[in-house]
């Protein structure tokens, strides 16, 4: 597989295998195919954030409409999702140091329940995962420190998987999920 190609989920699997420690380790990467793809969308793209954060906000769009609107089930009104996704949008469009504490400002920081905290059979909950991720990888710098602990390639590739997480719950099936992702990621980069 070229550094370019788009994997399978089987080489995604044995990347996730090969690649995965202690250090690298994250919630939302529990198995090897989330884990692949989290380190296989990290080299592809942690040379541009805008193309990065333009992923990302792409992957979100894949799901966004499955998030509940009536708010029953969801940790955040689903306002709260397409203000942040308006908001990373517009960064895209025009990344200044404006918009990106916009976006920074904007997210809730005070969510104390995650996707992988006794939800991961519900896709909400990955969703709401997936667009804060997005929102990270804004103001998120190329390096980690010591206020914002990722970059932003890591940022936006696990927003990503959590999109992964949501298509299948939703019933996509395997094969389709990782073409659908490495798609948006292929044509935003």
């Amino acid at each position: 597989m070229t550094e370019s190609a788009r994997p399978t989920p089987d080489e995604l699997r044995e990347i996730g295998e090969s690649s995965t420690n202690v250090s690298n380790a994250w919630a939302g990467a529990e198995n090897y195919l989330s884990q692949g793809l989290v380190h296989w969308l990290r080299r592809h793209i942690s040379s541009d954030q805008k193309a990065a954060v333009k992923a990302a906000l792409a992957a979100c769009r894949l799901v966004v409409e499955k998030y509940p609107t009536d708010g029953a089930e969801a940790q955040a009104p689903k306002q709260y999702v397409d203000d942040m996704l308006a908001k990373t949008q517009r960064w895209v469009d025009n990344p200044s140091n404006n918009n990106k504490e916009t976006v920074r400002s904007s997210l809730d920081t005070t969510r104390s329940l995650h996707a992988w905290q006794g939800h991961e059979e519900h896709a909400h909950f990955w969703i709401l995962e997936a667009v804060d991720h997005a929102s990270i990888a804004v103001w998120a710098g190329e390096r980690s420190s010591y206020i914002v602990p990722l970059d932003y390639g890591t940022c936006a590739a696990r927003s990503i998987a959590c999109v992964l997480h949501a298509l299948l719950l939703s019933g996509t099936p395997e094969q389709q999920a990782i073409d659908m992702l490495t798609g948006v990621v292929t044509t935003a980069t």
